[in-house]
């Protein structure tokens, strides 16, 4: 029989611990589920220490369904969190599972079946209790706390690639085997803990899903702890986690993960899939083959295309030589004004890269530095009379970055849809800004690129969209892939307009 284990950290909660432990004792469970209680005291005062020992002594015969475990000093919910899953770890099985629980009042235990329920059976499932489904209005100390926590979540979907409503919920609910996979990651030891949690879990392959949950917020004269510095803290954690090395980056490492997850899926037994078992004797020669075939077809491709660029561009000056009018012109031109050309060019090459490398992130995690380095050579063949380019890329994606055709297509379509979002937002700005002047500009740009974004999202979720041109929902309704490469290409159009402004002083053509 599976067991769940809540761990509830507690600091300075006399008043609700015992009830909160009573609700979550008498909770009742799917049939098949039994439940074991871990109370964490973070070194909380006298009085909550008491509630802790009557708790101890009150289901001491409840054949091992509570532990009390305490902290000498108070560290904080994060550290008292890694103690409970540590300590649930060292009893669980891989068919079990964790969940936290506050030690307040402000979450229903009756929530545990819903959760349990959306969990499934795969080892890398985890399952979000979403908080704002259900609650509404309130003061104006909760309209704050509401509005700051979905910030938050906002800005945690854009660094983790999920599409979740309440990242900051107190119902985080994983089975035991991605606890055990993502516990060495958390190092938060207060409420950064929450968005490290997240990012772990994005690093490590999850299969995160979310329910709506009941939810009863109290403020801070009610004795809720967490406070401005922590949403600060919250915030580096997210910038932070961002640029953390992923060792489970390769499209390869990824589809196989999820293609053991779907085998073990059907068993209710799991195997163990953690990164730290060894491959057979026979497997690891065959990867190490294919790698080192990968990186000879990306140096062959790169140093053809810098070669074959560079003549382009060789090209391309000898024929502008030949103009003494425009040949005149440069030379008189300023040293800023020809700075400032190669840096919008290069700036324009660089966020083309970035534009590239974001799209593609929900349907193959590829490198930065190889998606810049493809793309600038791109850049460079495109001088040619044919614009060889787009086809030297749509070759590496296939052969190096071993993309399917499909995805390819949707690939290209998802930047074609949100280049026109992005140019329909910047025209919509200049003719406000033409009418009414240049304080409408941003908002009506960023208006425009909103509705764009958002009516994209609701038509990539229309069934004809999604029979007829597989792989495209994907990008168009991941946040990451579609606001970034709206912003991205509203970026690379201003870099693209400063030069043909600056040139059109100098009385050149670019």
């Amino acid at each position: 029989m599976p067991v769940l284990f809540a761990v509830i950290p507690v600091y300075d909660e006399p008043h609700t611990l015992a009830q909160c432990v009573a609700n979550v004792m008498a909770v009742q469970l799917p049939p098949q589920w039994s439940l074991k209680v871990i109370v964490v005291d973070d070194a909380s005062g006298i009085a909550t220490a008491a509630v802790a020992s009557e708790l101890a002594k009150l289901y001491e015969t409840t054949n091992d369904q509570f532990q009390l475990l305490t902290h000498s000093v108070n560290l904080g919910k994060g550290a008292a969190l890694r103690t409970g899953f540590a300590t649930a770890l060292q009893q669980a099985c891989d068919t079990d599972a964790v969940i936290t629980q506050d030690g307040d009042l402000e979450y229903d235990p009756n929530d545990y079946s819903a959760l349990l329920n959306a969990l499934g059976n795969e080892p890398l499932a985890a399952v979000f209790g979403n908080r704002w489904a259900h609650t509404r209005g309130g003061g104006a100390w909760q309209i704050f706390h509401t509005t700051v926590n979905r910030f938050l979540t906002f800005l945690s979907n854009q660094i983790t690639g999920f599409d979740i409503g309440d990242m900051e919920t107190g119902y985080k609910l994983f089975r035991a085997p991605l606890l055990q996979k993502i516990l060495p990651l958390l190092t938060e030891d207060r409420f950064g803990i929450e968005p490290q949690m997240t990012a772990a879990l994005a690093r490590s392959g999850a299969h995160l899903r979310e329910v709506p949950i009941h939810y009863t917020p109290r403020n801070r004269g009610d004795g809720k702890k967490i406070g401005p510095l922590d949403g600060l803290r919250a915030l580096w954690v997210i910038a932070r986690e961002r640029v953390q090395p992923n060792s489970y980056s390769t499209a390869a490492q990824i589809q196989l993960e999820n293609k053991q997850n779907n085998t073990s899926a059907d068993s209710v037994q799991f195997q163990d899939q953690l990164p730290h078992s060894q491959p057979d004797g026979n497997s690891l020669p065959h990867f190490a083959s294919k790698t080192a075939t990968n990186m000879l077809r990306k140096i062959i491709l790169q140093v053809t295309g810098l070669v074959l660029g560079m003549a382009l561009i060789a090209w391309c000056v000898w024929g502008a030589t030949k103009d003494p009018a425009g040949w005149q012109n440069l030379r008189q031109a300023t040293s800023t004004s020809l700075i400032g050309l190669l840096l919008c060019s290069m700036g324009s090459i660089i966020v083309s890269g970035l534009t590239f490398w974001i799209a593609a992130k929900p349907v193959q995690t590829l490198r930065v530095q190889d998606q810049q380095w493809i793309n600038a050579l791109a850049s460079m063949l495109n001088y040619a009379p044919v614009r060889i380019g787009m086809f030297v890329r749509a070759a590496y994606a296939i052969k190096v970055d071993h993309f399917r055709a499909v995805e390819l297509v949707a690939w290209f379509t998802s930047l074609a849809f949100t280049f026109v979002v992005a140019l329909a937002a910047i025209t919509a700005g200049t003719v406000a800004w033409i009418q009414f002047g240049a304080w409408t500009f941003f908002p009506t740009l960023i208006i425009i690129a909103m509705l764009g974004g958002f009516s994209a999202r609701w038509c990539a979720t229309r069934s004809m969209v999604q029979k007829r041109a597989k792989g495209l929902e994907r990008l168009i309704t991941n946040p990451t892939a579609l606001w970034w490469s709206i912003a991205l290409h509203i970026l690379d159009l201003f870099f693209a307009t400063t030069p043909a402004a600056t040139a059109s002083t100098l009385k050149f053509d670019i």
